[in-house]
């Protein structure tokens, strides 16, 4: 009954945690996703060392399996969660630069480059330090930006992008459901 449980109820923990999590930092809560994101993590490996000590190993692998995987799909969807809510809610302007922010790295050979700008929005409102990431603009130059209405994501130069690819969370929460299922019918 134990590793039913902890398999079954943890499997569907982690997806509903990772949900809540989303959603947490999409609504501008990131302190309380990052806090909530330990909480699981502590539990899980509450659950693995419980599971280790009390059945052999197969249940608490399992059960590291399904931590494992939430853990990944936890990292790879605030990797693409700003691509997801600038697609979604993202508001695109046509902009002028009016500062170039300068840096250079001498310790890897970089000399200065264009590393940020403030770009003038048509409206009349300036949009500060939007990283350049790998383009060069020049003061003057007129391009577009997408930035968030709420606030929550980094404003960005380009228009707004499109949806993240879903293959690879779908085969990690493939993983998890495995791992889930071999925790609870692993022999005792």
């Amino acid at each position: 009954m134990e590793k039913a449980l902890w398999g079954l109820g943890g499997g569907a923990l982690a997806v509903l945690a990772l949900w809540w999590l989303l959603a947490l930092r999409g609504d501008g809560h990131g302190p309380a996703s990052g806090l909530g994101f330990l909480l699981v993590l502590a539990l899980g490996v509450a659950g693995v060392i419980r599971l280790a000590k009390e059945y052999d190993g197969g249940a608490a692998a399992g059960l590291a399996g399904v931590l494992s995987a939430w853990v990944v799909l936890a990292v790879l969807g605030l990797g693409v969660q700003d691509q997801q809510i600038l697609h979604d809610r993202g508001v695109t302007s046509d902009g002028t630069v009016v500062r170039a922010i300068v840096t250079s790295d001498p310790m890897n050979g970089r000399g200065p480059s264009v590393t940020a700008v403030d770009v003038e929005l048509a409206d009349g409102s300036v949009a500060h330090q939007i990283q350049t990431k790998n383009a060069h603009p020049a003061l003057g130059d007129r391009l577009q930006v997408t930035r968030d209405p709420r606030g929550v994501v980094d404003t960005r130069l380009g228009p707004r992008p499109d949806a993240p690819g879903r293959t690879t969370a779908a085969v990690l929460l493939a993983v998890l459901a495995a791992c889930a299922l071999f925790t609870a019918f692993a022999p005792d």
